[in-house]
């Protein structure tokens, strides 16, 4: 019995991370100001001999919906946080004004919002892809125990269970990031 549970904590534990890795990836998905500046919060700026974070080295000011300014506490990180803005290939170019760097953020057309939706649709197929071959994984383990044909079923039942649980919360992210993106 102790192994079936280590079975459905490893089974819970590999899907959670599958949903937290989507999380992330349709965050980045950006759409205005705000969810850019916590993205840019996490870029590694390489200065001092040393990496650190944007956050760690200017502040991040949000001038309206589509605008952001970067206040480096040094101007001499300037240009490397400007290399490495680029770098991180977020679909903008910041300009830089010498003492601040400015982000324009550019209006997303309707074909840009589909583009994006069906980016999130392929990022969360191949999510539900993921989780399923966890199931598969796992039901693997449990017919490969030794226990009666009842527990190995029931043990293959709550896998079910937690597998369709987790395609529900990706399928609720799906719409969610969906009517985010689609409204105007």
């Amino acid at each position: 019995m102790d192994e079936l549970n280590d079975i459905f904590f490893s089974c819970k534990k590999d899907m959670e991370k599958i949903l937290k890795q989507l999380k992330e990836e349709i965050h980045r998905i950006r759409l205005g100001s705000k969810s850019v500046a916590s993205i840019l919060e996490k870029i590694k700026i390489k200065c001092y001999g040393s990496t650190f974070l944007l956050i760690e080295v200017a502040n991040i000011t949000i001038v309206d919906n589509m605008n952001i300014t970067i206040h480096p506490w040094d101007r001499s990180t300037l240009t490397y946080i400007d290399k490495a803005i680029i770098d991180a290939n977020l679909g903008f170019m910041p300009t830089n004004k010498g003492e601040s760097i400015h982000i324009h953020l550019p209006i997303i057309t309707e074909e840009g919002r589909k583009n994006l939706m069906k980016k999130i649709k392929l990022q969360t197929e191949h999510a539900k892809i993921l989780i399923r071959n966890v199931r598969k994984k796992n039901n693997q383990h449990i017919r490969k125990l030794k226990t009666s044909e009842d527990f190995s079923k029931a043990g293959e039942n709550r896998i079910q269970k937690i597998t369709s649980k987790y395609i529900q919360e990706i399928e609720d992210l799906f719409l969610y990031k969906e009517k985010e993106i689609l409204r105007i």
